[in-house]
C-alpha cells in the first residue's frame, strides 16, 4: 500500500513523494498511503518536520472521479486534510505542475507551501457541478480573503505561482530542484523554532466582516442570472467561513457539497466529463485540457450531436 507514498527521513526531515502515475489521483489506495505515512510521522520523535512532494510532471490532478457514487471507503480526502494540518510538526506541501481539485485542497491543508515557477493551482470543481469538499471552501478564503476565493473557485481557473505568490496562497517559488529547495526550507523552520502554521487558525482575511460580507452580496448579485446550481453553494460556504467555528464550517461544507453531488446538473456533467474521455480518438482528441472534434468525422458527429446537447442543457435548467 505505502508504495504510492514513497518515505524517506534526510537529517530529521520526512519527505514524503506521492506517486501514482500519471496525474497521482488522490484514490482510496493514496489516501490510505499517506495516512500511515503521516503515522508514521507523528510517531518518529527523530522527525522534526515535513515535506509533502510529488513524483511525475504534476503533484494532483484532484479526486479520483471514478469513486464519485461509490461507498465512501476511509481515509476520506476531508479527514485526510484534517490530519495533515494537525501534525505537530511543520509540513511544507511542493507543488510542481498543476495541483488541481482535491489536489489544491491537499496543498491547503498544508501549514506551509512552496511551488516551482511553471505551477497552476485551481479548485474547477464547477465544471462538474461540484464543490471543493475538502475544506477548500474554507481554507482558502482564510489564506487569500473571500473575493479572490470565491473568483478561484467560482470560475474554475487556475492560477500560476507568481500569482498564487502574490495573493498569499503559496509561500515562495522555488527556481532550482523543487525537492532540494523544499527540505532546505523545511529545516529553516526547524532552526528559527517555528511549527506548524494552521490555516484553520487564520482570522486575519476574515477580521472585516462588512468587506467579508460586502464580497459574498457582491458574488450573489453577479449570479442572479446564473442557472448553474455549485457556484452558489461556493458563496454560501465562503460566507460560512466567516460566521461560523471552522469545524461547524467544514460540515455546512460536506453538506453542500452532497447536495451538489446529488444535484441533476452534477450527474450529467460529471457523465459527461466520463465520456468524453471514451469517444474514440477518430472522433474526439484531448489538446491540452479541452477536447476538438477531429476533421471531418468528429466534427459532423458533433454537430449531430449539438442539438442533443443543447435540449439535455435546458432542460437540466
Amino acid at each position: 500500500m505505502t508504495r504510492l507514498v514513497r518515505f524517506r527521513v534526510l537529517d530529521g526531515i520526512a519527505v514524503a513523494t506521492l506517486d501514482a502515475p500519471p496525474v497521482n489521483a488522490l484514490s482510496a489506495e493514496l489516501r490510505a498511503a499517506l495516512w500511515e505515512v503521516m503515522n508514521r510521522i507523528d510517531t518518529n520523535a527523530d522527525i522534526s518536520a515535513v515535506v509533502l512532494m510529488a513524483a511525475g510532471p504534476m503533484f494532483s490532478a484532484g479526486a479520483d472521479i471514478r469513486e464519485f457514487g461509490a461507498p465512501l471507503r476511509e481515509p476520506s480526502l476531508p479527514q485526510l486534510c484534517d490530519r495533515i494540518e494537525g501534525c505537530d510538526k511543520p509540513v511544507v506541501v511542493a507543488v510542481q505542475g498543476q495541483a488541481l481539485g482535491g489536489g489544491a485542497e491537499l496543498m491547503l491543508a498544508g501549514h506551509y507551501r512552496l511551488a516551482t515557477p511553471d505551477a497552476r493551482i485551481g479548485l474547477p470543481e464547477v465544471a462538474l457541478g461540484l464543490i471543493p469538499g475538502a475544506g477548500g471552501t474554507q481554507r482558502l478564503p482564510r489564506l487569500i480573503g473571500a473575493e479572490r476565493a470565491m473568483q478561484m473557485m467560482m470560475s474554475g481557473n487556475a492560477v500560476d505561482a507568481a500569482s498564487a505568490q502574490r495573493a498569499g496562497l503559496i509561500d515562495g517559488v522555488v527556481t532550482g530542484d523543487l525537492g532540494s529547495g523544499a527540505i532546505a526550507f523545511a529545516q529553516s523552520l526547524v532552526e528559527k523554532g517555528q511549527g506548524p502554521r494552521r490555516a484553520r487558525d487564520r482570522r486575519d482575511r476574515l477580521a472585516d466582516g462588512q468587506a467579508h460580507q460586502a464580497a459574498v452580496d457582491a458574488a450573489r448579485r453577479a449570479l442572479q442570472a446564473n442557472p448553474l446550481h455549485a457556484p452558489q453553494r461556493v458563496v454560501d460556504c465562503v460566507e460560512a467561513a466567516a460566521l461560523l467555528p471552522f469545524d461547524t464550517a467544514l460540515a455546512f461544507e460536506a453538506d453542500a457539497f452532497e447536495r451538489c453531488m446529488a444535484h441533476p446538473q452534477s450527474i450529467a456533467l460529471r457523465h459527461v466529463f466520463l465520456a468524453e474521455r471514451k469517444i474514440d480518438n477518430a472522433l474526439l482528441q484531448k489538446k491540452g485540457t479541452t477536447f476538438l472534434p477531429v476533421e471531418p468525422m468528429g466534427k459532423a458527429a458533433v454537430q449531430r450531436l449539438r442539438k442533443v446537447w443543447r435540449a439535455a442543457a435546458e432542460h437540466l435548467v
